[in-house]
């Protein structure tokens, strides 16, 4: 089809560029009128010319060593392609004779996240109307240039999968024009603007023709570096860097805006996705591991940030201080950062520390977390001095044997603190809001916090001690499996609970059929009629864990206690589980395999070495225990702070302090602290806020690298194969179900391959049908790992690209011993 801007909508076949230009018109931004063919047009009229068939043969035999034979012999059969007349006339209605058109190229697989295809494709200018049928047709012949074709090959992309789309748009006789990136290339500082603008055609500036004057633009602290430039005042500079950030915000990633002044006048003519951004601006290494579970799956509005941030600053330098890992004056002043929305910590502070540990295996540490590879060997990397060394080890020894001591200790002084903030809201009886919102959050969640973190430190440099004495005795994969379906761990309970109940509902026919066919918002009340001792059951497990969420650490989701429908909806999905799904049967498999690993490891060494490393696998499964079962109350502190934060924000709303009630979210909780000190006015406030939702706003679609910094990644070669990090062993071959989020998961059918980016709880009935799950993010103890496990799933975690390299619907083999997926059929 032949569309103009104002009728191209999301079910049209355009590439993002025309996407794009459609929805900056819709939204009110001053682009140049135009039209677009799209890739339906492309198709039809290949298919009408006789083409088709023949370029589709061309490309099979497509090789690098005859890239050059395969693009001629394509652009000869292009040069006889011409419309049809129905074709013809739609164009001679939309373009005017007087007017001159740029026809650019926007492919169907352009400008995407993993794929730019950056200066791969011609765009044409000052075209006429009557040249406008050939000027489409050089487009698609650029599609088959030598230097597309080579790209196409070295990216192992399917040419077949790609169609051409041409956007044809009104010339701007510009005075000045230029190009905006919303985020500096370079630095990669997150508010900061870089403008190049020289006079005449933005084309100059594009091509590289002319030396562009360059402006520096930070919207967040509103800072201009211009030096002598004198093409754009500051207004116009600032007015355009507003226009500019609400089209980021508009789409919600950094953006390359090409723009063009004409007799004062502002034109945005085209807009596309930055896909490659440096961080010279940062001079260490800065990842998104074990957060990548929770709050930076994507990006993470700031009061969950500064949440994180509060607890993650203070507890990691108490335990490097405690455990005399680092000294004070090596330790930076910040340990964990924002960057694009996104939640980092130092991962260059770290490793120092680590190499302090005797045993430390940088490659090793880097599986545990997730981390993509950036070490060049495999080989040990501590760096310390047997003094340093003893001494480290025995305040290591020092402090674990007090965490043994104190754990259940320490667990029940959170939950009676956790109950006494809940009955206060239960019986209304909150004195002040503010003060007690304060005291939560500054006090007792900071305690929780700090034990959950220390708890995950503390079994890194245990995990990391004993790493030598298992790997001389077990194999990777061996490994996971004894550390497999840890008794009574925290966040299986509620499944556990639930499937119970489910199968006294199958027992029912009436009440099982209730569950088959009614609808979710009116199946507790017609279960309580039905059946009240089922339905009391059922209300004991919301009481009981109501704290829960689909997605745990975002303080904007409602918990199950808020809205029981969510918890409904996970019991009807447990009730539709045959009996075969039973985590019982998991469990046993689970433990007859750990117990062959120990069976092997008593018959190749001594009684009293088999004795301590059984003993050593007891303790890190307790830690491990213990670790969850901290993260659990982490949990219900949690919740219990969104339930006190939506109080809070009816009276900063009643205030004045917020706009709307929901940009509580946007604040920092020192922001709230100060003013509550009443360091800050009402208006400050709410002027915070308000930044802030526009600085999550423009990255809300982004996802950044896992890694960032100034060290290159290793990449290792695709070959048909995508390599991970073993979560649990096994070998399974099935249909992979690609997934973006929660909201999808009904799509996932029994024996199914999950893949995805990372789990949460809320995924949990879903593991008993799968029969092997792949994720992009996480490390050998993420939740996806803990849970496949208990279920004896096969699983490769840490899986970098997977969901935009495997195909839904495409067959694929899972192997976790080997930690890789298999992607060829």
């Amino acid at each position: 089809m032949i569309l103009p801007f104002e009728k191209v909508n999301k079910t049209n076949a355009v590439g993002n560029k025309a996407m794009n230009l459609a929805d900056l018109r819709k939204e009110g931004f001053n682009v140049p009128n135009g039209f677009v063919f799209d890739c339906d047009f492309y198709k039809e009229t290949l298919k009408s010319n006789g083409v088709d068939e023949k370029i589709n043969a061309l490309v099979k035999k497509l090789k690098t060593e005859n890239i050059e034979e395969i693009s001629k012999e394509i652009c000869f059969l292009l040069d006889s392609v011409r419309f049809d007349e129905e074709s013809r006339r739609t164009v001679e209605k939309l373009a005017k004779q007087d007017i001159l058109y740029a026809v650019r190229s926007s492919a169907d697989k352009e400008d995407l996240d993993d794929f730019s295809f950056a200066g791969q494709y011609d765009s044409f200018l000052n075209i006429e109307k009557e040249n406008i049928e050939k000027t489409v047709i050089k487009c698609y012949k650029s599609m088959f240039s030598p230097r597309a074709l080579a790209y196409i090959l070295a990216n192992r992309i399917f040419l077949e999968d790609i169609s051409m789309c041409v956007i044809v748009q009104e010339m701007v006789k510009s005075d000045v024009s230029g190009v905006c990136f919303t985020v500096d290339p370079v630095s990669g500082k997150d508010t900061l603007m870089l403008f190049e603008v020289s006079e005449g055609l933005g084309e100059n500036v594009v091509s590289g023709k002319t030396k562009p004057e360059q402006y520096y633009y930070d919207w967040y602290s509103s800072s201009l570096q211009c030096g002598e430039n004198n093409l754009l005042t500051e207004e116009e500079i600032k007015s355009l860097a507003e226009n500019c950030m609400n089209i980021q915000m508009l789409f919600g990633y950094p953006c390359d805006v090409e723009f063009a002044f004409k007799n004062g006048e502002l034109f945005i003519l085209q807009s596309r996705m930055i896909t490659k951004i440096g961080h010279a601006a940062l001079s260490e290494m800065w990842t998104t591991a074990d957060f990548k579970d929770g709050i930076s799956a994507n990006s993470c509005k700031m009061m969950m940030w500064s949440l994180y941030e509060y607890a993650f600053e203070k507890s990691l330098k108490d335990f490097l201080l405690q455990l005399k890992m680092l000294p004070e004056k090596e330790i930076p002043k910040k340990l964990s950062n924002m960057f694009y929305a996104r939640c980092y910590w130092n991962l260059s502070s770290t490793k120092k520390a680590m190499q302090t540990v005797v045993g430390y295996n940088e490659n090793d540490f880097e599986n545990e977390y997730g981390i993509s590879s950036l070490s060049s060997s495999d080989e040990e990397k501590t760096r310390s001095s047997l003094v340093h060394s003893l001494r480290l080890y025995f305040c290591y020894k020092r402090y674990c044997s007090q965490r043994e001591r104190s754990n259940q200790t320490i667990e029940n002084k959170l939950l009676e603190k956790l109950n006494t903030y809940k009955k206060k809201l239960e019986d209304e009886s909150v004195p002040d809001i503010k003060e007690e919102w304060y005291r939560l959050v500054h006090d007792d969640f900071l305690t929780s916090e700090t034990n959950y973190f220390s708890q995950i430190f503390l079994n890194t440099i245990h995990r990391t001690v004993v790493a030598e004495k298992l790997t001389s005795l077990v194999s990777e994969s061996e490994r996971m499996k004894l550390f497999g379906n840890i008794e009574d761990i925290s966040h299986m309970r509620p499944f556990y609970e639930l499937w119970d109940l489910s199968r006294k509902i199958r027992q029912n026919p009436k009440i099982f059929m209730l569950f088959q066919t009614a609808e979710l918002p009116e199946l507790a009340e017609l279960l309580k009629k039905a059946d009240g001792s089922i339905y009391e059951k059922y209300n004991l497990i919301l009481q009981k864990y109501g704290y829960h969420s689909e997605a745990e650490l975002d303080l904007t989701r409602e918990r199950f206690s808020e809205n029981p429908v969510l918890l409904m909806k996970l019991l009807r999905d447990t009730v539709l589980l045959e009996d075969k799904f039973a985590p019982d049967s998991d469990r046993q498999r689970s433990e007859k395999e750990r117990e062959a690993v120990f069976l092997s490891v008593s018959k190749k060494t001594s009684k009293r070495k088999y004795k301590k490393f059984r003993s050593e696998i007891d303790k890190i499964r307790n830690m491990l225990w213990w670790r969850e079962e901290f993260r659990d109350i982490s949990t219900m502190y949690y919740s219990l702070i969104r339930s006190y934060t939506l109080k809070l924000s009816d009276s900063l709303f009643s205030d004045g302090a917020l706009k709307e009630k929901d940009d509580v979210w946007f604040l920092k909780i020192g922001d709230i602290e100060s003013y509550i000190d009443r360091k800050i006015t009402a208006e400050q406030l709410s002027e915070t806020a308000l930044k802030n939702k526009k600085y999550y706003l423009a990255y809300r679609n982004y996802v950044s690298e896992n890694e960032i910094g100034t060290l290159q990644k290793k990449h290792s070669e695709n070959n048909g194969q995508l390599h991970g990090i073993c979560a649990c062993s096994g070998k399974v071959t099935g249909k992979a179900r690609v997934i973006e989020s929660f909201e999808e998961i009904d799509k996932i059918r029994e024996n199914d391959i999950l893949v995805t980016k990372h789990t949460d709880t809320g995924w949990t009935p879903k593991f008993a049908i799968l029969s092997g799950i792949v994720t992009e993010y996480g490390g050998a103890l993420c939740h996806c790992a803990i849970v496949s496990r208990e279920y004896n799933i096969p699983a490769v975690v840490g899986c970098e690209g997977a969901t935009k390299k495997i195909k839904d619907g495409q067959t694929i083999t899972i192997d976790g011993d080997r930690a890789v997926v298999i992607t060829e059929e």
